[in-house]
């Protein structure tokens, strides 16, 4: 008798659920309705934006920058930049297509361009900070020409870091042999400039117990920490 009397309020309880769930949704139908409804067109406005706007918008950057590629594999960087015979040039991708990724990889070629070709040290600074810090290929070199145009600059503080950080960046990746002292060694000069000589061996130390004995690196590094260390 007891376990009947269990079922059936197991079977009442059953049923209470059911009837106040169905209440709920009776009660705010319009609601969850509003809701879903929202949720969708968010979806359709997100799905809509990318393949709408984004991807074409991508797509005619690429096409862009082939033509700008081909310039500066002929060393004709001032065509690459800005443009030639009506076709527009990096200067143009960075305007016309900002956040995507023949942009940022535009923005570095317009900081070399305006490094190398025109001094205008104030200018590449901007392009290369907005470059792809990402990209394998590029991206360590341009953390560290942000780090030379701060010292071009006169603001060793931020070049010193800048260059830290590209140094930091190039010990882990695969051109780390070539970048590694080269920013290490840049950046120890700089904070040895800003008198923060700890700062400095610990770069110059990593220098010469990590990377090949006899390099140039090697050899000018081992005797800047001799001399940081004769100072203490």
């Amino acid at each position: 008798m007891a376990k009947q009397n269990e079922k059936e309020e197991s079977i009442v309880d059953v049923q209470k659920v059911i009837a106040n769930s169905e209440n709920f949704f009776d009660k705010n139908r319009k609601a969850l309705s509003i809701g879903l409804g929202a949720i969708a067109l968010a979806f359709a406005g997100f799905f809509a934006y990318q393949y709408l706007l984004v991807k074409p918008k991508q797509k005619d950057a690429n096409n862009l920058a082939y033509v700008c590629d081909y310039w500066a594999e002929k060393d004709s960087l001032e065509y690459a930049v800005m443009g030639k015979d009506g076709a527009e040039g990096y200067l143009a991708i960075t305007e016309n297509y900002s956040g995507t990724p023949a942009a940022k990889r535009a923005h570095y070629y317009c900081g070399v361009y305006f490094r190398d070709n025109k001094a205008d040290y104030t200018q590449a600074l901007e392009h290369f900070k907005k470059a792809d810090f990402d990209d394998n290929a590029v991206g360590i070199i341009a953390m560290g020409n942000v780090g030379d145009m701060y010292i071009m600059l006169g603001n060793i503080e931020d070049g010193a870091s800048w260059l830290e950080k590209a140094a930091k960046a190039a010990n882990k990746s695969a051109s780390r042999d070539f970048t590694g002292p080269l920013y290490g060694l840049k950046a120890a000069k700089a904070y040895l400039e800003l008198q923060k000589n700890d700062k400095a061996k610990s770069l110059l130390q990593f220098i010469v117990d990590n990377y090949a004995k006899g390099s140039q690196d090697f050899n000018e590094a081992e005797k800047m920490l001799a001399y940081v260390s004769a100072m203490e």
